[in-house]
């Protein structure tokens, strides 16, 4: 029990994506401030440590590819990032769009919030369509090149590296983006559908909620996993 107490959130997922759920259930945030041990977020938190690290220790960890992304190569975790979570992200963001407009127009009397809530919805897809594209432009390809001047053992000019400014500001919009699902999840009490919805109203908040978890996790790799490694090899040439 106190191996776990001893680490970080962060790490603690890292090692199993599949924990990232037991820590939404207690509320424990393991994307932006994911450095603080266990034991200080249970504490914080006013949540039962003995409970969390038994429903820890029980995950099912049998799915190896969602596992340890702690252990891929940067090169593979980037392709996973592009064909996995910004393809998926891509897809979902229509669909949130066109239902979010479609909900409010039609419940928004109703349910006042609504309105609101469509609004922060077109506006932070929006944000991270523009923030995809920007890894994908300039961040990603950079860390490949990286790693192909690592694999070959030839040098690199880091001078007028790309990689701090650009990770600065893209976990800058991690953050917001955070805070703004955040205000969505508060505005939808937690995601609750009321008994007179419609499917469309239903079919929203339970890909709303879906989003945000599976954003969470997008978040949690970049910011724990490949910014500290791509900083870190980067940091190797210039010992070079």
């Amino acid at each position: 029990m106190k191996d776990l107490l001893d680490k970080s959130v962060a790490n603690i997922v890292s090692k199993n994506i599949n924990t990232s759920s037991i820590f939404r259930k207690f509320k424990i945030d393991f994307c932006f401030h994911g450095d603080m041990l266990l034991s200080k977020a249970c504490e914080e938190k006013k949540v039962d440590y003995k409970q969390v690290v038994k429903e820890l220790n029980a995950i099912n960890d049998n799915v190896y590819y969602l596992k340890d992304y702690n252990s891929w190569k940067l090169d593979f975790l980037i392709d996973f990032l592009i064909n996995i979570h910004h393809e998926y992200e891509e897809e979902n963001i229509l669909f949130l769009k066109e239902y979010g407009e479609k909900v409010a127009n039609i419940y928004g009397r109703e349910y006042k919030e609504l309105k609101e809530i469509n609004n922060l919805i077109q506006e932070v897809t929006d944000d991270i369509l523009e923030h995809m594209k920007n890894e994908e432009r300039i961040l990603f390809p950079y860390i490949k090149k990286l790693i192909n001047a690592k694999n070959k053992n030839t040098h690199i000019d880091i001078k007028d590296s790309p990689l701090n400014d650009p990770i600065d500001s893209l976990e800058d919009d991690h953050e917001q983006v955070g805070k703004t699902f955040k205000r969505i999840s508060k505005l939808t009490n937690n995601y609750f559908i009321p008994e007179d919805a419609c499917v469309s109203f239903k079919i929203l908040y339970l890909k709303l909620q879906q989003f945000e978890e599976e954003l969470h996790k997008h978040i949690h790799i970049e910011n724990n996993i490949l910014f500290p490694k791509a900083k870190k090899l980067e940091r190797s040439f210039s010992n070079l």
